[in-house]
């Protein structure tokens, strides 16, 4: 209650009890003039409670007001107080992720060193098999020309065997043709009957006799064959090897620019990627296409491609992507993966899975990593749409291990107007891959295709599973060192 309606309050009651004061006066001189008194102070108190009720009925009109003000102002309040708590929960759960973020980056770093420990062991121990080979190929090669000498030998004795057989046979065909003309000559003379007689026996003991050389003669040439065979076996496995390591020699000789491209057209590959995003209130669908091979490290088989080369580069939002397609292709086979991985060397490279049968359906071939990538100081360069091609001296850095940098001043040596880009492939002179542009300067030595991020495509794509990869491809490009950033 307001202070104005007790006040209202108060002075009704003193009136009130005014009104009701006997004061004492003359009978006579108070008669008439009180009952005008009262009659005046009836009028007056029943003014006093109309204008009573008026206040108060406009005290509480009031009052509501006030009062709805009041839950106005106060429901505003909560609600202002219960968005500064959401705002609040927010920046922890951001304080949380980041921290989570931190500790992944930490561990993954420690697994890399690892990685990287291990690979050198593999590189070593690379080594020491090369030589190791070279010792067996030259081991084998002695062993093939003696097991040849033998094989011949073998054969002129199967060949002698052989002949003797034939003689034989001849001999046993000579011996039933008499016995059939002396049984002839039996029933025509046979005053001759006991000499016929006699010369049977003879001709069937001679006959047992041959058959059973004959017998021994086809065991022995049955044996001669299993030998033979076996021979003829242990010379193919040993010309499969030494076939083995004429290619493993071949490998490690250099070949031109010229034989490398025609190598590289005829298995060359087209890789599309297709995006479907809403942006700005539009639907945009983009694509982006690039040459690649079929790269293996031994183990696995990709198709490498730079990101930038895809619809998801670096450089560009990951807001508002629905959907993202990739397909290779190469002549009419066509092969559309489901998911795209990121090499652990460089977040730049974007590495599609190959599975053994789906390179076989393709028909392409398959380019392994060097083993010995720094054997030559010059390599061949083929820009990612597959048009020019080159030889490029590249140097080593002691601030990027892991990436070499082509020189530019041999640029005047590539066949063809262009310069080294984004995307361009880089083989070795001996045939093999060596890698990829990562910028204009510096190319990544891939080595090995362990991958880091992975991304589902087609139908399996998922917006929020794509932009916590490309913020994790972000978080590595920015711990690169300045030169290759």
């Amino acid at each position: 209650m307001n202070k104005t309606l007790l006040l209202i309050l108060c002075d009704f009651l003193l009136l009130t009890l005014l009104s009701l004061v006997n004061w004492e006066k003359d009978e006579e001189t108070e008669n008439v003039p009180a009952v005008e008194e009262g009659e005046q102070s009836i009028s007056a108190m029943a003014m006093m409670e109309q204008d009573l009720l008026d206040t108060l009925k406009a005290s509480l009109d009031e009052e509501r007001v006030a009062q709805e003000r009041f839950q106005q102002e106060s429901e505003k309040a909560r609600d202002e107080l219960a968005s500064a708590n959401k705002t609040l929960e927010e920046r922890e759960a951001s304080i949380d992720n980041l921290q989570d973020d931190l500790s992944a980056s930490q561990e993954r770093e420690s697994m890399l060193a690892d990685e990287k420990k291990a690979l050198e062991a593999d590189a070593k121990r690379a080594s020491e098999s090369i030589v190791q080979l070279e010792t067996r190929y030259d081991s084998l090669e002695e062993k093939a020309r003696q097991t040849e000498a033998q094989a011949r030998l073998l054969q002129a004795e199967l060949n002698s065997k052989l002949e003797q057989l034939k003689d034989k046979e001849v001999a046993l065909e000579k011996e039933q043709l008499a016995k059939q003309a002396a049984e002839a000559r039996a029933q025509d003379l046979n005053v001759q009957v006991k000499v016929a007689e006699e010369q049977k026996r003879m001709l069937e003991e001679n006959v047992a006799s041959l058959k059973v050389q004959v017998v021994e003669e086809r065991e022995e040439r049955q044996q001669l064959q299993v030998r033979t065979s076996q021979m003829a076996e242990g010379i193919t496995q040993l010309a499969e090897r030494s076939q083995d390591l004429t290619e493993e020699f071949r490998s490690s000789q250099p070949i031109n620019a010229n034989e490398l491209f025609a190598k590289f057209s005829l298995n060359r590959i087209v890789t599309t990627f297709t995006s479907n995003r809403y942006y700005r209130g539009q639907t945009l669908e983009d694509d982006e296409s690039a040459v690649t091979i079929l790269v293996s490290d031994g183990a696995a088989i990709y198709a490498l491609t730079h990101l930038n080369s895809t619809p998801l580069g670096l450089s560009k939002s990951s807001l508002g992507y629905r959907q993202v397609d990739a397909e290779l292709v190469r002549g009419d086979q066509r092969m559309v993966p489901e998911t795209l991985e990121f090499l652990a060397l460089d977040p730049r490279i974007a590495a599609t899975p190959i599975s053994k049968e789906e390179a076989e359906s393709l028909g392409s071939e398959v380019f392994y990593a060097a083993l010995e990538p720094f054997k030559w100081s010059d390599a061949i360069l083929v820009d990612e749409k597959g048009k020019y091609y080159g030889e490029v001296e590249f140097k080593l850095t002691v601030n990027t291990p892991g990436y070499v940098r082509m020189q530019n001043k041999v640029f005047s040596r590539i066949f063809g107007d262009f310069s080294p880009t984004q995307g361009d492939l880089v083989f070795s002179k001996t045939g093999e891959f060596l890698g990829l542009m990562v910028d204009s300067r510096y190319c990544v030595l891939v080595n090995n295709l362990l991958g880091d991020e992975q991304l589902p495509l087609g139908q399996r794509f998922e917006n929020d599973e794509f932009k916590a990869v490309i913020s994790s491809l972000r978080n590595r490009y920015g711990s690169l060192p300045e030169e290759l950033q």
